[in-house]
């Protein structure tokens, strides 16, 4: 495509020219999407072709002398920009053979927060989903089963539920939101602003979701109960499981179920921990624990490790003790309870039992509650019997010799903990866990403990990212061009306005073009809305990235950021460094950090280069 040349028009097809410095990787891309979806790649990227036009022939004329120091300049400019592509061609090229050679996570222990290990007297752990990883195709199965039934046998919701969806474990994630007066489940960034949405099983279109979650309504506080609840942990997605087939059933059935969905969602969660409380998960894992348990071989070096160092080493679980007693017994010794031959085994040179690898344990601590109300009262567990006795701590003998007498206990808080263990601040001990809510950001936020978020999806977000780098790689390249594209559509915008005093035909041509920008624009968003998608549905098919939505750090990155001093992807990575570890995070980057990366210092710098080729 030809522009015509007028007066004093240098500046304007200097303009034309901004995205010659793209790299061979962008113009693949480009050619990759529309070759995919497009049949006419200059129609959809035409000012593209313009602005990296073939070389013109000998005899093309130009009708203005004003324009020949520019082309010159483009094509000096094109000349050293082709030798930049090629270094940076090789370059991208290598670094992705890199990425590839690479197997994924490694057990890295990621820090967000400077923790210094040398300053920390105690670590301790929850138990379930931390200690304990659960297999979710049976586990869950139990709670989903359980509850199902519960909410037809004894709450009156109709049979058709029972004879709904199978349960699916992989189908939600941690860091989602139960909008439990709509029935919806969504997906938000950091900035609360909901990007997923799904009503029941049913996903919401953008005007649907607008509607219900128009930003200029929605607040900070907008998210919080009694309306909506957080899946802070792998044991809350068979709550929302439910919940949506509830959903699902209520509208299909709307004259047998009359119960709103924040009912329904009450019930469902009632049920739930009906299930676990009543002794049917329990008797279920006591009779089979490697069907619901994943045995881990290196745990009990883990917990010996960081209690040879000089450090105690600590159990608060919410689970009541004989419950604690078929998990952690499995798990140290990869025997069911009560088997005959487990008297004869040693779960190590140094311990007979599990609870010889600790040096105290708390059972039914109900946190949160545990990390908010100094009240709560503890009482002494006798694991013969499992009968519990009132007990104040130590008052007149020291705690080495109260914790001679049992040191299993039930209940309690926080101050219990603190002065069983011999600390006098929060900073003094880190808590290993994987809720986000009752395990790590209560435990930061109200008493300044160090914090250990595990979180099992790590392994599978890092393959996939590791996997997918070429496909990453394409979404920033359609940023780049759609940042430069809107530098285009700026700089003709303020050539209009500046001009918009000289002849029309001058100001037709620019309107023209502009107009030719803003569609090339359009297409690119689309291009790019399409990558994202396809990079997005490569680590979950409905939800994405467990730490993204979109191009933002998603609700749960901000918490994970926020409160865990540390997060890894389970406990036994801990035996791959030193007791004695100084933790140090990277450092933290602002858009300002990126300077160079920055569109609007590349949109200035390019304007800074035309000024200097018009001078």
């Amino acid at each position: 495509m030809m522009m015509m040349a007028m007066p004093g028009t240098a500046g304007f097809v200097g303009v034309c020219y901004t995205l010659r410095a793209a790299g061979p990787g962008t113009r693949k891309c480009i050619e990759r999407i529309v070759g995919s979806g497009c049949t006419s790649r200059r129609r959809v990227f035409g000012s593209v072709s313009m602005m990296c036009p073939p070389e013109r022939s000998a005899g093309t004329a130009t009708k203005n002398t004003g324009t020949n120091s520019t082309s010159e300049s483009v094509g000096k400019s094109r000349t050293n920009m082709k030798h930049v592509d090629e270094v940076e061609g090789d370059a991208s090229q290598r670094a992705f053979q890199q990425d590839q050679s690479q197997k994924g996570y490694g057990g890295e222990v990621f820090c967000n927060r400077n923790l210094n290990m040398a300053k920390i007297s105690a670590v301790g752990f929850d138990m379930d989903y931390t200690l304990a990883t659960y297999i979710a195709g049976t586990f869950e199965l139990l709670a989903f089963e359980g509850a199902r039934k519960r909410l037809v046998e004894e709450m009156g919701y109709p049979t058709e539920l029972l004879e709904a969806r199978t349960y699916d474990p992989n189908y939600f994630c941690r860091g989602l939101v139960v909008d439990k007066k709509r029935g919806n489940i969504i997906k938000m960034d950091r900035h609360k602003w909901v990007k997923i949405c799904y009503h029941g099983f049913r996903e919401l279109s953008k005007s649907e979701r607008d509607s219900l979650y128009d930003p200029a309504v929605t607040t900070w506080s907008t998210f919080k109960e009694p309306d909506y609840a957080i899946l802070d942990t792998l044991f809350s997605l068979p709550d929302a499981y439910l919940f949506c087939e509830l959903v699902e059933l209520k509208d299909k059935l709307p004259s047998e179920i009359s119960k709103s969905y924040i009912e329904m969602y009450r019930d469902v969660r009632r049920c739930v921990d009906l299930s676990h409380r009543d002794g049917y998960i329990k008797e279920k894992v006591a009779q089979d624990p490697a069907k619901y348990i994943v045995f881990e071989p290196e745990l009990v070096p883990t917990l010996e490790r960081i209690r040879s160092s000089g450090r105690k080493v600590f159990l608060v679980t919410n689970s009541l003790y004989d419950y604690t007693d078929v998990v952690m017994t499995y798990l140290t010794t990869r025997m069911r309870l009560g088997d005959p031959a487990l008297a004869d085994v040693r779960v190590s040179p140094t311990a007979q039992t599990w609870r010889d690898l600790f040096d105290l344990i708390i059972v039914g601590s109900c946190k949160p509650g545990f990390l908010t109300d100094s009240n709560l009262s503890l009482y002494r567990v006798d694991t013969a019997s499992g009968a519990l006795s009132n007990t104040e701590g130590p008052l007149f003998e020291t705690k080495e010799e109260f914790l001679a007498d049992g040191k299993v206990f039930q209940g309690g808080n926080w101050k219990h903990l603190h002065n069983l263990l011999g600390v006098v601040s929060g900073a003094q001990l880190v808590y290993v866990g994987d809720h986000m809510y009752s395990d790590i950001l209560r435990s930061k936020r109200e008493l300044g403990w160090r914090t250990v978020l595990v979180i099992p999806e790590l392994v599978h977000e890092i393959d996939v990212m590791v996997r997918e780098a070429e496909l990453d790689e394409e979404v920033t390249e359609l940023q780049h061009m759609r940042d430069e594209l809107d530098d285009l559509v700026d700089r003709l915008e303020s050539q209009l306005y500046a001009n918009a005093s000289e002849s029309e035909g001058y100001t037709s041509a620019i309107q023209e073009e502009l107009e030719k920008v803003r569609r090339d624009l359009i297409s690119c968003k689309v291009a790019l809305k399409e990558k994202t998608r396809q990079y997005h549905v490569k680590f979950h098919p409905i939800w994405g990235q467990l730490f993204k939505v979109g191009y933002q750090n998603s609700r749960f990155a901000e918490q994970v950021e926020n409160y865990a001093c540390l997060y890894t992807s389970k406990v036994t990575n801990l035996l791959r460094i030193s007791p004695e570890h100084n933790f140090r995070c990277m450092s933290d980057v602002m858009p300002h950090d990126r300077l160079e990366e920055n569109p609007i210092r590349k949109m200035l710098r390019s304007r800074d280069e035309h000024s200097a080729d018009e001078a």
